[in-house]
């Protein structure tokens, strides 16, 4: 082989790496926007029912008939409180990549938030079902303190810990999984072993 050909191909590889590396960057991109749009839609709706909730038991509090019934509106309304602050927060830690830093760096910190998005899904058991579960229960039971019937009380009981069955469910399940599965893709897209889990 010549030296011109040798020029030829180095030249070559380093123009049709160049482009591999902008069409990965671009699609880099485009995922991390999806993954924005996603959490934004989500924050919002959830966002707009704590809203609902600190509306609803506030009300409730101002107009509870006993002490009971008013600690429960409080709790609460303190966890819609709690709810959308803990999510404003954690999206601003979850900043979303700088597309100026390197092709490796920006891949990373894409990973790196897919990760912080599984962690937050499986921790809401912790910081927001339970929570709202006690305050749920603690409402049911100043009805029954007030003379409620025990069917009622029973019936309401199951209610809400099947919903909050379900809502854990639906993080740690159906949630999670698609997290995962979206990390997964991200991995095969930029070729590295190390990043799929």
């Amino acid at each position: 082989m010549t030296p011109t050909d040798e020029l030829r191909q180095l030249w070559q590889s380093d123009i049709s790496e160049a482009i591999n590396q902008r069409e990965l960057l671009q699609e880099l991109q485009r995922r991390s926007r999806n993954l924005d749009r996603m959490n934004r839609r989500r924050d919002l709706r959830n966002i707009v029912a704590m809203l609902v909730v600190i509306v609803v038991y506030s009300w409730f509090a101002v107009r509870a008939g006993n002490t009971l019934e008013r600690v429960a509106d409080v709790w609460l309304v303190a966890c819609g409180v709690w709810f959308i602050f803990y999510v404003r927060r954690y999206a601003r830690i979850s900043r979303k990549p700088v597309p100026e830093q390197t092709l490796g760096a920006y891949r990373q910190a894409l990973v790196g938030r897919y990760d912080s998005q599984i962690r937050l899904a499986k921790g809401v058991k912790y910081w927001f079902i339970l929570p709202m579960w006690l305050g749920l229960l603690l409402y049911d039971i100043a009805y029954r303190v007030n003379g409620g019937k025990n069917i009622k009380f029973a019936l309401v009981v199951i209610v809400i810990t099947a919903g909050s069955a379900f809502a854990w469910w639906l993080d740690e399940g159906p949630g999670v999984r698609y997290l995962e599965r979206k990390r997964r893709e991200l991995a095969v897209l930029v070729g590295e072993e190390g990043v799929a889990k």
